[in-house]
């Protein structure tokens, strides 16, 4: 039986303990509210442990950050280093830290990145190995999905009191990232995979009509031109895509070598 610990028990945490594939069992769980993160436990699965950050590597054969970017770069390095694998919901956190890039390249075969809330990211990583001219990604997100976003407050923007689409950002994937820390870890996924941070263009726009996240991918090469798009619905927490979770299962199954 492999197992795997969880860093962070929010919505994407909530849907990985559920969802195990056969032969992974969560041993244990690091959350920020200890006591919530009990009762929670006591409910679905008595038999995990609640632990501190510190504690998850020698308690798992693989451990899931999925707790922010802030949770990532106290775990990475430890976990790593302690021989296990690690899965990081949060790519975004790798553009916002340059020792966690160092820790992915030293530490490449045990160190995952899900993809997340899109898809063909393997084909653009085929696209890299030639020339990438250029890479876009336009994501539209309903205003749940953005509230208490610090750098929106500062523009003066009101998530709220939007009533027709807005575009809010254009900009680098870095800036992207560094605005949105929370929020576009697909944008820092497209960027890793295809022609870095400060090349990858990002658009987010705020939509009052829709009702779950939308991303466009537009890469051009030298080997074709790669659009994809997908509209994932929501997790419980509506800035999260429920798509982020089951990445993270297939990516287990794929590393169990199950079909």
């Amino acid at each position: 039986m492999t197992t795997i610990a969880l860093a962070g028990l929010g919505a994407i945490g909530r849907s990985l303990l559920q969802g195990m594939p056969e032969g992974m069992q969560v041993s244990a769980v690091a959350a920020r509210d200890e006591e919530a993160a009990r009762a929670y436990l006591a409910m679905v699965a008595p038999s995990v442990a609640v632990v501190p950050l510190a504690q998850l590597a020698e308690r798992a054969d693989i451990v899931i950050e999925c707790a922010g970017p802030r949770v990532l770069e106290q775990l990475a390095a430890p976990v790593l280093q302690a021989g296990k694998q690690l899965l990081a919901m949060s790519a975004g956190a790798l553009l916002l830290a340059p020792g966690l890039l160092a820790l992915r390249e030293q530490y490449r075969h045990r160190f995952h990145l899900p993809s997340g809330a899109i898809g063909g990211l393997d084909a653009v990583a085929a696209m890299a190995e030639g020339e990438i001219r250029s890479a876009r990604l336009v994501t539209r997100k309903p205003p749940a999905a953005l509230r208490e976003v610090a750098w929106l407050a500062q523009q003066g923007i009101v998530v709220e009191q939007l009533r027709q689409p807005q575009r809010v950002f254009c900009g680098t994937a870095a800036e992207a990232v560094r605005h949105f820390p929370d929020n576009l870890n697909v944008a820092a996924a497209l960027s890793l995979a295809g022609i870095g941070p400060e090349r990858t263009m990002v658009e987010l726009w705020i939509d009052p009509a829709i009702g779950s996240n939308c991303h466009a991918i537009e890469v051009e090469s030298d080997s074709g031109r790669l659009q994809f798009s997908i509209q994932a619905q929501p997790s419980a927490n509506p800035g999260t895509s429920s798509l982020a979770a089951r990445s993270a299962l297939a990516l287990l199954r794929r590393l169990a070598g199950s079909p």
